[in-house]
Formats: C-alpha cells, structure tokens, sequence
C-alpha cells in the first residue's frame, strides 16, 4: 500500500477574510501549489510558524505607505528566499452600528491600514484610536464593543447589518500592496529572463563615500535599483543595513553578486530572485 503524500503548508496573516488570504489564494491558482493554508495572527508568528511549512505569504509594500518593515527584518535573519510575488488593490470601509460619526468615540483598526487612511481620519479630530494585529481583529472588537465603536476592515468584508459604512476611506484609490510568495529554496534564474532581486547589505565600518561607491556598481553594470532602504542593525546604535531591490536578469546578477562580494567592507545576503 502507497503511503499518502504529506500535504505541504502555506502560512499566511490571518484569520480567513484578510488580504493575505487572498493573496495566498492567487499564487496557489497561479503556481498550481498543492498546499494546505494555516493562518498565523501577525507576522512574527508567521515567521516563526515557517520553520515547520513550506511557503509562507506576507506583505512587503504598500503603495500608500511604503514597505513593511518587520517583514523586511524577519525575512533578512530568516534561512527564507523570496520566489514570487503579487499586487492586489485594497480598499477600506468604516463601518460602526452608530447612525453617524459624531456618535462613534473610538475607532478600532490595524496599523498599518490607519497609516493608508490618514486623510479620511484628518477631519475627524474627536476620535481615539485602538490599533490591533489584524483587520479581522478590529471588526471582532467593534462587534464586541458595538456602543460608540467602529472599525476600519477590508471593503470585501461588509456586511448589510451596519447602520453606518463609509466605503473607500484609504487616501488613494488606486491603493495597492505588494505581497510575496517565500520558499525555503532559492530559484535559479535563467540567464535571459528578466527577474527582480532583493538584496540586503551590511557594511561592516562606518566611512565616507561608502554608499557611494556601492551605487556605483549598478551604474557600471546597467543595473536598474529599484528601490534603497536603510534598517538600524538591531545589535548596534547609528548602524544601518539596507535592502536593494533590482532589476535584473541571470547574467547581470552574477555580475552583480561578484562584483560586491570583492568588497571587503560589505556583507551581502540574497534574499530573493523573482517575478
């Protein structure tokens, strides 16, 4: 008798409803996975809950309010590659069981998406905040807590029941985040096929022209970056690393890769190759 195949894991934010869930849905049906989705409630579980799946599916950016950095910190300490990645649209609603926002006192709602949504609360001096972990948290909160409450929760959430919902709050219609597909393997890039890479780097003395001369490479090379961070190291004060995002194909990334290896003063990690 056969044994049955193990079924592989997919870690992502949750409870079922969130954005990351449907994200982890899309590279599922795209990517033909056969993966079982286990939901974790914030990122650093999701990280932690990684060292026994196979895949995990987190946002890395948002469109409004940059790139979220605990998944940035988690993924460059993690033994984790980057192997995909996907955009979707997100939209936001406040929605409360008062008949008006004069009558709502406090707001529950995620931190990162009060952040996608400070024009919408600008106007609106009288309301407090409590931040949570998830979406879905905020929603259970205000449900929990109706008298004078509402929440901030993903617009493909409402439901008919509120007496108030105020759709499309975030400051930017066309509001997106960036979510990645990580695996425990990094792929390896055809030579002719364009990719993007993340790259951290650590320098390790502190000296002028330093960042200087690293952005030189990517000139040398006709390397389209993307994109430049800087992270405080955790272990040092006035120590920083960053995370480069590029453009780039399997040859140009060797050529990279080479080129900054030959930099004693520069510790590298690839973090993902993919598109």
């Amino acid at each position: 008798m056969k044994k049955d195949k193990k079924v592989k894991k997919l870690i992502t934010l949750g409870p079922s409803g969130t954005y990351s869930e449907i994200a982890a849905k899309k590279f599922i049906k795209q990517l033909n996975l056969q993966v079982k989705i286990t939901y974790e409630p914030s990122i650093d579980y999701c990280f932690h809950g990684f060292k026994t799946a196979d895949y995990l599916v987190l946002p890395i950016e948002n469109s409004i309010d940059g790139y979220i950095q605990r998944t940035l910190d988690l993924l460059n300490i993690s033994n984790a590659f980057i192997i995909s990645e996907l955009n979707l649209p997100i939209t936001f609603s406040l929605v409360s069981n008062e008949a008006s926002l004069e009558d709502i006192e406090t707001v529950y709602v995620q931190f990162k998406t009060k952040n996608q949504c400070l024009d919408f609360f600008f106007h609106y001096k009288h309301l407090k905040f409590v931040i949570t972990d998830s979406n879905s948290q905020s929603l259970a909160l205000h449900l929990k807590n109706p008298k004078h409450t509402a929440a901030v929760i993903p617009s493909h959430l409402v439901k008919s029941f509120y007496q108030l919902t105020i759709h499309h709050i975030e400051d930017q219609l066309t509001n997106q985040t960036r979510f990645i597909l990580i695996g425990k393997n990094q792929i390896s890039p055809d030579l002719n096929i364009d990719y993007k890479a993340l790259i951290s780097l650590s320098p390790t003395i502190d000296k002028p022209g330093l960042l200087y001369h690293l952005l030189s490479y990517f000139t040398e090379l006709n390397i389209n970056l993307k994109s430049i961070i800087s992270r405080p190291k955790m272990n040092t004060l006035n120590a920083y690393e960053f995370f480069l995002e590029v453009d780039v194909n399997g040859n140009t990334l060797d050529q990279l890769l080479k080129t900054i290896h030959q930099n004693k003063n520069l510790n590298m990690k690839l973090l993902g190759v993919y598109k």
